[in-house]
């Protein structure tokens, strides 16, 4: 037993370590920091992104309000980008187009982008894996129902729900003709299935070829 604990002490601050990710923070207004931060969670109660300057610095807490970006570099030198962002959902009812923005700011991954626009998706929660891939998640037994898919033109300041794991071909094809309505063209194209077995990020590209 005894040796159990020692284990455990001996693994205990490895594994704290192992939660913090090389990283940039860019603060709301404007200025940087370097160093070292967990992932940031959509989860109802978190709501503070924690960083360290160096690996045994001491945690400072900072209010997610307090960041607008989080740049996290995996062990490999990959790179990966968190945005905090309004999010507006997109949905037809009754035949009535509607936007719906959801009461909070929350954290989206950048997966994708063009000259147009620009591709995320919005989970629970974020996990680097062991091969230093983000994964995006959502746990079960919580409200989260889906990772979601989203939009995002270089003049917005809003991200928009056009697609998520679950959704039917129908509500990704009416939601994206709701977001694409400035092409009518590409509605067309949207509501012709040409782009059923196409992912959000390649409606993306497509979109923008009419603005070559």
């Amino acid at each position: 037993m005894k040796h159990v604990i020692v284990l455990l002490l001996i693994c205990t601050p490895f594994i704290l370590n192992a939660q913090y990710h090389k990283a940039k923070l860019q603060m709301v207004d404007g200025s940087l920091k370097d160093g070292f931060a967990k992932l940031p969670s959509n989860k109802l109660l978190d709501s503070k992104v924690e960083f360290k300057v160096s690996k045994k610095a001491k945690v400072e807490k900072f209010k997610d309000s307090e960041v607008s970006k989080i740049m996290i570099r995996s062990k490999g030198g990959d790179q990966y980008v968190f945005e905090r962002l309004p999010i507006v959902h997109l949905f037809k009812s009754f035949g009535r187009e509607i936007e719906r923005e959801k009461s909070q700011k929350h954290w989206v991954l950048l997966y994708q982008t063009n000259k147009k626009l620009s591709s995320f998706s919005l989970a629970q929660r974020y996990k680097l894996d062991r091969k230093g891939v983000m994964k995006s998640i959502t746990g079960s037994n919580s409200i989260w129902e889906f990772v979601y898919f989203l939009l995002k033109r270089t003049e917005e300041d809003k991200a928009y729900i056009v697609s998520g794991m679950g959704f039917t071909n129908g509500q990704v094809r009416k939601a994206m003709a709701i977001y694409f309505n400035d092409i009518p063209e590409f509605v067309e194209r949207i509501n012709n299935k040409e782009f059923k077995k196409h992912g959000v990020h390649e409606v993306a590209n497509e979109y923008a070829k009419y603005f070559n």
